[in-house]
């Protein structure tokens, strides 16, 4: 087995969430943590946290909280769903009963006598008061989740009632809003809104591309990456149907761990690969690759027989280039993603408008598509006509990125710009703003052409910087954006089929239920539908049979007719049985 999973696992999603709410953790904890008994008369503590359309997000704030105020109160949660309450009833019933965990059936029942000489009501926020002065609970947070589809007047009469208790039960009470609070406060009367003590907190939203961002950042230890069909398959999904963000991380997840428990070259991403050889159909399963049978090809037009021949022959000798070509391929790979980085980052510098998200982006660069593209023409030519303060904040950005020669073309620069004595910035040669008409007349037509303007020893000296800036990114993109369908062995370090996602995240059930009413053979594995694949047979199920029956009626169903053919094919091997046996009688 692979013993090095994905860094891209459940932890890591869970960790980059919590980056991207931490804030709002805190704040809500700080606010829970702040709220005294001493401020009755401002109402009771109330955070409305408004956290778009997922409900992920809220209920991992809401963990996050509890954890952090479980490490210094001792707290009560009460998790409150519109469906679980139909009235003012039930909801101080299902309160009671979740904070003293009391199994409760009906109102006769009772609680659990915490006071000897009482017996009260289940929905008694009495039975909840002596709870928790006995247990010492410093806070009791009522949760509510879809604050939207809570009913008016039910929370009115909620809030009217925890307010009257608020002087001997600490409430807090936490509203999850997807809307906005201005929508939510229509929900309240007047005199309920005076009754809480609110404040509002805003959750920063994780859109589809930070989370690409995630996966598929250098920064990241990687064992394999994911392709572009797959990719384009899972972002096509988000883009036609509303799903959440944790909808989209699950696919992702799923998406990885496919590859390392259903794909049997996944073992070969162990690093390092153990000395001892894997089975021998592992090795007959490498040698049908395509990429394997073209890297031979390679071999055989280079003259090197003998390499090609113990490839083909030698397990131990294909052992070792497959973990040398995965470790090679993968360098590869790192660079491919590495420059996309820092192409993104040069768009970003330059505020380009037409800026291509990291999603699309990531797609074309795992697709081979960026190289020659003509976004990367267009952000070069970009880049020859920057003046010199743009070409300065350019190579400031580019300051810790793999180019060479940077930090010494922007001494450069600077010294430029400290010894030039206009106001304008410096510019090169390629800028238009130095281009002018020049005008000719020949044999009585005008002709226009370009001319140039003379250029300044800065300028011109300006210019050299800017073509060895041009060439430096140029040819580090030459070089680096790679097609990754041409490495060694890239069907192990790239995951892109499609069918096993697509039957998970979009499955076709009314397809699979008419296949198997059609086909019941091959679902039932049974022996006496072997020579009747398609079309009616005795021997298909009643069901199947009257289905099939179904599909060739038509448009108008005479049920008459439908029973009588139903009855002629299932009624038959009913009058065989009859006469067989009465030949057996005789």
């Amino acid at each position: 087995m692979v013993t090095h999973i994905p860094k891209a696992d459940p932890v890591e999603y869970q960790k980059f969430f919590e980056s991207t709410t931490a804030d709002t953790i805190s704040q809500v904890g700080n606010f829970v943590l702040e709220s005294s008994q001493a401020r009755i008369e401002a109402g009771i503590p109330t955070a409305l946290i408004v956290v778009g359309p997922s409900n992920s997000t809220y209920t991992n704030i809401v963990r996050s909280v509890e954890a952090q105020l479980q490490e210094k109160l001792n707290v009560a949660v009460v998790n409150i769903v519109p469906s679980q309450i139909v009235n003012l009833k039930s909801a101080l019933k299902f309160i009671n009963n979740h904070v003293t965990n009391a199994a409760l059936t009906t109102e006769e029942d009772g609680l659990p006598k915490l006071e000897q000489s009482s017996r009260r009501l289940n929905y008694d926020l009495q039975v909840l008061c002596d709870y928790v002065r006995s247990h010492s609970i410093a806070k009791v947070i009522l949760v509510f989740y879809e604050s939207e589809a809570f009913d008016g007047a039910l929370l009115n009469d909620i809030i009217e009632v925890i307010s009257s208790w608020h002087d001997r039960i600490p409430f807090v009470c936490l509203f999850g809003i997807k809307t906005s609070v201005e929508l939510f406060q229509e929900k309240l009367h007047r005199m309920t809104i005076q009754r809480l003590h609110g404040a509002q907190f805003e959750v920063a939203q994780v859109d589809v591309d930070s989370v690409f961002k995630t996966v598929s950042s250098s920064k990241m230890e990687k064992v394999f990456w994911l392709g572009p069909g797959i990719i384009h398959l899972i972002l096509q999904a988000q883009q036609h149907s509303i799903q959440s963000i944790a909808s989209l991380t699950r696919s992702l997840q799923y998406a990885h761990m496919t590859h390392i428990f259903a794909n049997p070259l996944s073992i070969l991403l162990e690093d390092p690969l153990p000395a001892q050889p894997f089975q021998e159909e592992l090795y007959e399963y490498v040698r049908n690759l395509d990429s394997f049978r073209q890297h031979v090809e390679d071999l055989l037009d280079q003259k090197n027989l003998d390499t090609a021949r113990r490839l083909l022959h030698d397990n131990f000798f294909l052992h070792e280039q497959v973990e040398q070509g995965i470790k090679k391929s993968k360098r590869a790979i790192e660079s491919l993603i590495l420059a996309a980085e820092l192409f993104a980052s040069i768009q970003k510098s330059l505020n380009i408008r037409a800026t291509e998200p990291w999603c699309n982006l990531y797609t074309k660069v795992m697709a081979g598509q960026l190289k020659d593209s003509a976004i990367v023409k267009d952000t070069l030519l970009v880049v020859r006509k920057l003046s010199s303060d743009a070409m300065a904040t350019l190579l400031e950005d580019l300051a810790d990125s793999p180019l060479p020669d940077i930090l010494v073309l922007l001494n450069k620069v600077r010294q430029l710009q400290s010894e030039n004595e206009g106001t304008e910035p410096l510019r090169s040669k390629h800028d238009t703003n130095y281009a002018g008409l020049r005008t000719t007349i020949v044999s009585h037509k005008v002709e226009l052409s370009k001319q140039s303007a003379s250029l300044s020893k800065q300028d011109l000296s300006y210019s050299e910087i800017v073509n060895r800036v041009d060439d430096i990114l140029g040819k580090y993109l030459q070089e680096a954006l790679i097609t990754p369908q041409e490495l060694f062995l890239h069907e192990i370090l790239i995951y892109d089929f499609k069918s096993p996602h697509r039957e998970v995240f979009a499955p076709k059930p009314r397809h699979a239920m008419e296949r198997a009413l059609s086909s019941p053979r091959d679902y039932l594995g049974c022996n006496c539908c072997k020579g009747t694949q398609h079309g009616l047979s005795t021997t298909h199920p009643v069901t199947s049979i009257l289905y099939q029956l179904f599909l060739e009626s038509g448009a108008i169903v005479n049920t008459s007719d439908l029973w009588s053919a139903f009855n002629t094919i299932v009624g038959s091997e009913e009058n065989d049985d009859e006469d067989a046996e009465q030949e057996r009688t005789l």
